[in-house]
């Protein structure tokens, strides 16, 4: 299979459907230094704004796959959530690419912020203009079901399949037929096998911690471990906060590993860039499996 991704950021997709066998057309992405980092690792950067059409070549019409990572900040429940109405919702612009490109599949990683409901939505749904779940079922599944036959969606977590890191993200996939989600392969260690009778293999840890580590962020921290801000602030508080309890700020290569980068993975720019180059990221091994797992279908 081939593949064009959207929004590809430093990487992180593209490894792991690299790993799966599905080779990239063009990795698509606006940030300068995202660009250069997956230039350093090898892959085919295609820098510009994924709006223009410029950018799309005659060739990659009819690509096997369309991957988008298509930004968060609307949905997540780190922010302000004004989905629709903000400018940064990147759906939009995807479906524009689907329309450009008519690939055969098409698989979207996002936050599960986007599969809930705002305020009391649940009980009087206030429309996808305000509502994040609403805007997920009236707007991208439907936009998805006039384009594909099928259409499916499941809640993953990067740790279940061996990234030491709990990071529970919405895949979306669309195509010709049904895939089967990936199963998880790992868990709590519990000496218990599951329905089929496998045993799931015990968490991937950081060292010395018990469980995999809370969510990474974009700016070094893992959710809910520390102060908000800008990398250079957050980095005088983690010094102070080590010289007091002996606690320290995670280093870019620390939470790349936690991401499920390769040791020496290329990133560029100054660090506050790296980190949110990594927080931002999915898992490569995240991507892998649900690569494989649309190869499969298709095969079938």
């Amino acid at each position: 299979m081939n593949c064009v991704e959207l929004f590809a950021g430093a990487g992180g997709a593209a490894l792991g459907l690299e790993a799966a066998g599905i080779s990239h057309l063009a990795c698509i992405e606006y940030d300068a230094d995202a660009c250069a980092t997956l230039r350093s690792a090898g892959l085919p950067c295609v820098e510009g704004d994924v709006r223009d059409p410029d950018l799309y070549l005659p060739e990659w019409v009819g690509c096997d796959l369309l991957w988008a990572s298509f930004p968060c900040q609307a949905w997540s429940s780190a922010g302000k959530r004004e989905g629709a109405k903000d400018e940064r919702n990147g759906w939009p612009w995807t479906v524009d690419a689907i329309d450009r490109l008519k690939p055969e599949w098409f698989a979207a990683e996002n936050v599960t912020g986007l599969l809930t409901h705002r305020g009391g939505c649940a009980s009087r749904c206030l429309g996808p203009e305000d509502c994040p779940r609403a805007y997920f079922d009236l707007v991208i599944l439907s936009q998805l079901r006039e384009r594909f036959d099928w259409v499916g969606f499941r809640v993953l977590n990067a740790s279940s399949f061996g990234v030491p890191q709990h990071r529970r993200r919405v895949i979306i996939v669309a195509g010709p037929r049904a895939i089967r989600f990936p199963e998880p392969t790992h868990g709590k260690p519990s000496g218990q096998a599951d329905l089929f009778g496998r045993g799931l293999l015990p968490w991937e840890t950081p060292d010395y911690w018990p469980s995999p580590s809370p969510t990474v962020s974009a700016v070094g921290e893992c959710k809910g471990s520390g102060p908000g801000g800008n990398p250079e602030k957050m980095q005088r508080a983690s010094d102070a906060l080590y010289l007091a309890i002996g606690r320290r700020r995670l280093t870019v290569e620390e939470c790349a590993l936690l991401q499920d980068f390769p040791v020496g993975h290329p990133f560029q720019g100054t660090k506050g860039s790296q980190y949110r180059q990594v927080g931002n990221a999915v898992p490569p091994t995240l991507a892998r499996v649900v690569g494989e797992a649309i190869k499969k279908s298709r095969r079938s």
